[in-house]
């Protein structure tokens, strides 16, 4: 492997009170929790077997917490955001990874101890690295990114619980951001009939062409222990008192998500739910998903559950330096499926 002359632009995030890395800002002094885009050189990049020019990234809901410090999302003291990424090999020194390959990362500690994809170059080790699959390109790998990803990754866990589109109804809370997206879009695909909940009132013509059956604003709360019975299943990217409301008024034996917490954190609920009706409860992380795992779903990803909405969820594209605006976009809830990020482009 050769060392790459010259420097490369990132947008750094430099976490609340601790000090920079020897050749970022020097190591003397804590500071407070900052962001911007910085010229630097290859030599400060995190070891790894291949190095990774970045043609395209995107903006996730927790890049908007880690960018902004709304949430501990760094696990070191200052690195360059981005949880995914999609580009070409320029260099590589491992068996199977070949300059010219066109690969993307998500997840594996990218912007939480590792550096991210909102940067010109990275360098990762070759197991977190995966070939673009057949059916996509490194533009469209990421208007999919770790959205598309946990969209997949949450039918999966339900499927792998024994859900199926007999069961009933399925419920995507924040539908019109971008897992709730694909999440709509991929349970459309495969026969789930889906119902898209949004508070966005400008967004029912695009959900339904994703494929949603019905659009509503929320579900009507439920104050009792247990409701009655109505969805099938959900996947919820709310958290707090619509996932309680989702668990009390899930079929028997039918699976819900929990993705997110753009509501709450939190969780108040009985256990009626599970003990009396056998409802299930998934998690699932795109952070740290098995790599055989991660590897099928971006298969099918290009292949059988290959999108056909890319082109609608695409909200917009913006530089490096663009992305404050566009992580506060994200927290306000204001965008409607992906903002890709190209890192070489100018402001």
């Amino acid at each position: 492997m050769t060392e790459q002359a010259g420097n490369y632009r990132a947008f750094q995030i430099h976490r609340d009170g601790r000090a920079g890395r020897d050749g970022r800002g020097g190591n003397d002094k804590p500071r407070p929790f900052s962001t911007g885009v910085a010229s630097l050189s290859h030599a400060p990049l995190a070891r790894g077997e291949v190095l990774i020019r970045v043609l395209w990234s995107g903006v996730n809901y927790k890049d908007a917490l880690a960018g902004t410090g709304r949430a501990p999302i760094l696990r070191v003291d200052e690195l360059n955001g981005g949880i995914d990424l999609a580009g070409v090999v320029e260099d590589s020194a491992a068996d199977g990874v070949n300059i010219g390959d066109e690969v993307l990362a998500n997840g594996c500690g990218l912007s939480e101890s590792l550096d991210g994809g909102f940067a010109e170059y990275v360098r990762l080790s070759a197991d977190l690295v995966i070939p673009v699959p057949g059916g996509l390109d490194a533009r469209s790998a990421m208007l999919v990114g770790t959205a598309g990803f946990t969209a997949a990754l949450s039918l999966h866990a339900m499927q792998q619980n024994g859900q199926t589109p007999e069961h009933g109804p399925v419920a995507v809370t924040g539908a019109s951001g971008g897992v709730g997206s694909f999440a709509v879009h991929l349970l459309s695909r495969l026969g789930y009939e889906c119902t898209a909940i949004t508070r966005s009132p400008d967004a029912h013509d695009y959900l339904t062409r994703l494929g949603a059956s019905e659009v509503i604003s929320a579900p009507a709360a439920v104050d009792e222990a247990l409701g009655r019975m109505h969805w099938g299943g959900a996947i919820d990217n709310l958290g707090g008192p619509t996932l309680a409301t989702l668990l009390k008024t899930t079929r028997e034996w039918g699976n819900v998500v929990s993705v997110g917490l753009a509501q709450s954190a939190s969780l108040q609920v009985s256990v009626m739910p599970f003990i009396i009706r056998g409802v299930s409860l998934l998690g699932v992380t795109s952070t740290n998903c098995p790599m055989d795992l991660r590897r099928e779903l971006w298969r099918r990803l290009g292949d059988e559950w290959l999108p056909d909405c890319l082109d609608a969820v695409h909200a917009d594209t913006v530089t490096l330096d663009d992305l404050p605006a566009a992580f506060d976009r994200v927290l306000a809830g204001e965008v409607r499926g992906r903002i890709l990020v190209e890192p070489g482009a100018s402001a």
